[in-house]
């Protein structure tokens, strides 16, 4: 990817342990799941499996959108990530590439089991906006429900 990510953006995403994948089935019938993730650079890697509802519909619809986020309380130190892109199934070395990932963010006991009956999948992402209210002052008014977030699209979906 030529454009350059700032790398509070890349922190971020490489601090996040959980993702929303919203996908969609041909037919446009929604679905939403979390799962844990992992990232080189932009491209998030997640695993699923064979038979699960997200992974049919990455076969038949690559097309998916996604949050990285964690509540906070005080709203002038939300962050967050939400972006578009495709999902794909990944093979060969680059699932071994997710698993070290996988086993160097998740640290466990479990880290060198079996991914036989698993699926790895990754997100490339087209279009990728950054919340960070961290250093602004958010205001809320009176007169209107809700808070301005403070969003930069650090990547474009019309490359």
């Amino acid at each position: 990817m030529a454009t350059e990510v700032p790398q509070p953006v890349l922190d971020y995403l490489s601090s996040g342990k959980t993702v929303t994948l919203a996908t969609a089935s041909p037919d446009g019938i929604p679905h939403a799941r979390t799962f844990m993730y992992v990232n080189d650079g932009l491209t998030l890697y997640f695993w699923a499996r064979p038979s699960s509802t997200t992974a049919q519909h990455l076969r038949d619809n690559p097309r998916v959108s996604f949050a990285i986020d964690e509540y906070v309380a005080d709203w002038n130190k939300a962050k967050g990530i939400q972006g578009e892109g495709d999902g794909q199934p990944v093979s060969g070395d680059e699932v071994e590439r997710a698993v070290g990932l996988f086993a160097e963010k998740f640290p466990s006991p479990s880290s060198g089991a079996s991914t036989t009956n698993i699926s790895f999948f990754k997100i490339t992402p087209k279009a990728l906006e950054f919340i960070d209210n961290s250093g602004t002052k958010t205001h809320v008014s009176d007169s209107e429900f809700g808070v301005d977030f403070h969003r930069e699209q650090v990547l474009s979906g019309s490359e």
